[in-house]
């Protein structure tokens, strides 16, 4: 009995640890545009200085800081019709297929190749879409599912900007006080 349990108990490990499920790492499709501006020009953001990734957990989930990185990013495509969308293709994220919480993060390359060293770098210029939720599609399945579109996204463009450095609103705020004081003065 105990060898029966044991051997269930590995084939559903086994079969958890291989759990995958697929979507279309795209801010466009058939129904849903999620157009990604610069917040500067108003422009959408064109080839590869620009970087998108996926962030994600299994669920529903209200907080980004649970998000997970898939760290598959994707580059915005070159075509002046198509600017501020990136067709990444297919991205297989390793959970179960079902309800997951996304998020994509975008960022300049010149600020590094990856979020973390994006976010982390003086005066980066980046950005996020809302929460949204996508249902993933099984690649196991017979006969596989197709890769869900991300329509969840369709609908919230948004904007990248630059966060300005603490010694740069330092320095803004010292001038401001220099001219309160001055007012003041007269």
């Amino acid at each position: 009995m105990k060898k029966l349990i044991l051997t269930a108990a590995l084939g559903v490990a086994c079969i958890s640890a291989f759990a995958q499920g697929t979507l279309n790492f795209a801010n466009a499709g058939v129904g849903y545009q999620a157009k990604v501006t610069d917040a500067n020009t108003g422009l959408g953001l064109s080839g590869a200085g620009w970087m998108a990734d996926l962030f994600w957990a299994a669920g529903t989930v209200a907080n980004s800081t649970q998000l997970a990185a898939l760290n598959a990013p994707a580059t915005f495509s070159t075509v002046a019709s198509q600017a501020g969308f990136f067709f990444g293709g297919p991205r297989t994220v390793p959970t179960a297929p079902g309800v997951i919480t996304a998020q994509v993060r975008v960022w300049d390359t010149a600020s590094g190749s990856t979020w973390q060293q994006a976010i982390n770098a003086a005066n980066p210029t980046l950005g996020e879409s809302v929460l949204f939720q996508v249902t993933l599609a099984d690649p196991n399945a017979t006969p596989p599912g197709i890769p869900t579109a991300m329509s969840g996204i369709g609908g919230h463009p948004f904007t990248v900007s630059g966060v300005p450095e603490p010694s740069t609103l330092a320095l803004a705020g010292l001038g401001l006080a220099g001219l309160l004081v001055l007012r003041r003065r007269k």
